[in-house]
């Protein structure tokens, strides 16, 4: 019988999907399916998906982005529980056992989530960037609406019927699809969160940045279902996106990209016109070397003949 739907979408993931789905194989856990949706990739991912024969259900599609392929595999599931498993990110040996037997304690728990360990683009777990202790828990639904709730979903494992009364993943909230579903689902009921770090979580590519996702459709759905009531999370999200792309603005002033370094002042305006004068801004923004740089970039001298 099949208990649990474990949920893998791909996209150009050669270099990483076999250890995602070895570590799913690897679950001492009976009653276990997976099944893998190959979002169009254009590498060798394919290949690697062949490799494991039966013990993978695979799932071709053109490449519509990952809230598509998640919903597509849901699907087709038949697993009473879900649970999401990235391509770049690997399961600790129990998360399986150990979430569903949380669920299973909780019946009317809408979910359960997991602490993770970090790890970095080549694998090395990153020590300074760990879930903070004050969000350290399940948040009740006045939090999820302040906070940018750490909730990996590589952690997650929930009910098949969650995902029904959600409507699934947005299809056009891509990056930020997660992020609204478990608020969605915090609607339907409480979360439970396990301290024990269950899964190896890679962080995103730093040469991307903030460019990787557009938050524009995740704010507006936000606004427009909770309005006021989600004031905290929307400023988070906004303050966030602003000073990654004031990070992105200063290294291309210091690399001399003129272009590139307006594009993303012009972003920082757009997500906090006021980013520049606040406080907690100024000592970095106006720190010598900076000034000098902006001067140049906006008023270039001419070269001395």
């Amino acid at each position: 019988m099949i208990r649990v739907s474990t949920i893998i979408p791909t996209y150009n993931s050669e270099a990483t999907l076999a250890q995602a789905i070895d570590s799913a194989l690897a679950q001492d856990f009976a009653g276990q399916e997976i099944i893998v949706v190959n979002d169009g990739s254009t590498d060798s991912t394919q290949r690697v998906l062949e490799s494991y024969g039966t013990w993978v259900s695979v799932i071709q599609q053109d490449n519509r982005g990952q809230p598509t392929a998640r919903n597509r595999a849901i699907e087709k599931a038949a697993g009473e529980y879900l649970a999401f498993l990235d391509s770049d990110d690997v399961w600790l040996p129990g998360r399986l056992a150990k979430t569903v037997a949380a669920l299973e304690r909780k019946p009317n728990a809408a979910l359960v989530f997991s602490d993770y360990v970090r790890v970095d683009q080549a694998g090395v777990v990153d020590r300074s960037s760990s879930v903070h202790a004050v969000l350290a828990h399940a948040p009740s639904m006045d939090e999820i609406l302040t906070h940018w709730w750490p909730i990996a979903p590589t952690t997650v494992t929930m009910p098949r019927s969650i995902w029904r009364r959600c409507g699934g993943f947005h299809p056009e909230a891509t990056g930020f699809e997660d992020i609204h579903f478990f608020i969605l689902a915090r609607e339907c009921g409480e979360f439970e969160f396990l301290a024990e770090p269950l899964a190896r979580f890679r962080s995103s590519n730093p040469e991307l940045g903030p460019d990787k996702w557009n938050p524009k459709v995740f704010l507006r759905l936000i606004q427009e279902r909770y309005g006021e009531r989600a004031r905290g999370l929307i400023g988070e999200v906004r303050a966030s996106y602003a000073g990654a792309f004031a990070s992105k603005a200063l290294r291309a002033m210091e690399q001399g990209k003129r272009k590139e370094a307006a594009r993303c002042w012009l972003k920082v305006i757009h997500y906090d016109p006021l980013y520049a004068f606040r406080l907690a801004h100024v000592g970095r923004l106006f720190r010598g070397r900076n000034v000098r740089r902006l001067a140049q970039m906006l008023w270039p001298m001419r070269e001395s003949e």
